[in-house]
């Protein structure tokens, strides 16, 4: 069984080293595409600012797995059609995987042995997906949605669209997160709303670009920043208020709140808490 990994990146370094070092064994290869989209490109950015391109040129790399395309694209499909030449033609899936995604090991050799008995088309996860810091997750909507991630791949398919991450090779079952966790106990850990800075820089494309009206204004500032920095007292009012803490209007796709997490985390990222909050208190100080 051969999985490749897939990436599209800008400015992910808070937890990019850390994705890489969980797939890295498990992965027949590793292509990814870093660069800006339009919205960015238009605003003066041709490549990521942060420490993402250091991460990927020093990273080790043994069994030369790792292969990296720069550029500016129109959309995140043109990212990801970018690294798609780079795919070996005998590969049997393609993971979809985002630099804030990160998996247990032992989870990923299940979804592996997945892969092998059922031959599935695709394979979707459910998320912890953390909020303001490492002991947060979102429930409501963002728990119940399936991230399609691992697509059945075929000599010359194309990547065919982002939203959902989508393949034109994708035949047979699809199994989404709630059927995948009820088969092997397996989810992600999504480090989204965690980073400051990506967050920032996130919502504002968001805001800008494909949500718009459905994204609440100064999302930000009003919400994110006030519930990170807020008391239990404040935090209850923000989450009422909103019904959540996610930047969909309350309308939008219901409810969002966040509740303690009770689990572990991937082993890559258990070891690095210390440097992850120190990166987190960094960002923070800049919109403080």
């Amino acid at each position: 069984m051969k999985v490749a990994f897939a990436m599209i990146v800008f400015n992910g370094d808070m937890f990019l080293k850390q994705v890489l070092q969980s797939i890295y064994p498990y992965a027949s290869q590793i292509v990814i595409s870093e660069g800006t989209v339009k919205y960015w490109a238009d605003k003066g950015f041709t490549t990521s600012t942060d420490d993402t391109n250091k991460i990927l040129s020093e990273f080790p790399d043994p069994e030369k797995k790792i292969s990296v395309v720069h550029g500016t694209y129109a959309e995140k499909s043109e990212l990801c059609q970018a690294y798609m030449p780079f795919v070996k033609q005998d590969t049997d899936y393609l993971w979809t995987i985002d630099s804030d995604e990160v998996f247990k090991e032992t989870d990923i050799v299940k979804v592996f042995q997945l892969l092998e008995s059922r031959q599935p088309a695709s394979v979707g996860f459910q998320s912890n997906t953390f909020f303001g810091g490492t002991s947060h997750i979102l429930t409501g909507f963002e728990r119940d949605h399936s991230f399609k991630r691992v697509l059945k791949f075929a000599p010359g398919c194309k990547y065919s669209e982002h939203r959902p991450p989508t393949l034109s090779s994708e035949i047979g079952e699809v199994i989404n997160g709630k059927k995948l966790f009820e088969l092997t106990g397996v989810e992600m850990y999504h480090y989204s709303y965690l980073s400051p800075k990506q967050v920032c820089e996130k919502i504002q494309y968001y805001k800008e670009s494909l949500s718009k009206d459905n994204c609440i204004d100064n999302y930000f500032k009003e919400i994110w920043l006030k519930w990170v920095l807020g008391d239990t007292e404040t935090r209850n009012a923000i989450e009422g208020k909103y019904n959540g803490v996610h930047e969909f209007q309350p309308g939008y796709r219901g409810e969002c709140r966040t509740t303690p997490f009770n689990g572990t985390h991937p082993k890559s990222i258990a070891d690095s808490i210390g440097e992850i909050n120190q990166k987190f208190n960094q960002q923070l100080k800049a919109y403080v």
